[in-house]
């Protein structure tokens, strides 16, 4: 068994927790895992339609003041989603970790071993690009937006 890091866990522990979970509760770490990559998912998608939405509205409405309003607006909103999609992000990679802890009979190093034996140039991780990238890319739009026609670098 791999020996990770964790900040009150050890492997044995959470080895001892799994095979707890697996004779006596209808919840796993896998169970977890799919709960979690549902609820990322999904607030991913909330995130791009209210995105989408407050660009629209950008783009749609007249005058200065009111397209700062609606950039203020989406950037706040995006902000409020973009942390709950960081707290889901943490809870996954944490439980991700977790799932290649549990030995080497289980299912994600099987996975891994089976992917890096066929492909060596693999992505290792796109996880980040959902949780981290993506929404402070679209925060920095907004601000950006703000910024320009704040200072009257963008006419429209």
């Amino acid at each position: 068994m791999k020996k990770k890091k964790y900040n009150k866990l050890t492997a044995e522990e959470i080895q001892k927790a799994y095979e707890f979970q697996k004779e006596k509760l209808d919840w796993t770490f896998y169970s977890e895992r799919e709960f979690i990559e549902n609820l990322l998912t999904n607030r991913f998608n909330f995130l791009l339609v209210a995105y989408s939405l407050f660009v629209t509205a950008f783009a749609t409405i007249e005058g200065k003041t009111n397209k700062i309003i609606i950039l203020s607006l989406g950037l706040l909103i995006t902000f409020f989603i973009s942390i709950t999609i960081y707290r889901v992000y943490q809870r996954h990679i944490l439980n991700l970790k977790i799932l290649y802890d549990l030995g080497d009979q289980h299912v994600f190093p099987f996975i891994s071993k089976e992917l890096k034996s066929k492909h060596k140039n693999v992505i290792k991780n796109v996880n980040p690009i959902l949780g981290i990238i993506l929404p402070l890319i679209f925060m920095l739009t907004f601000i950006a937006a703000i910024i320009l026609i704040g200072f009257d670098l963008w006419i429209f």
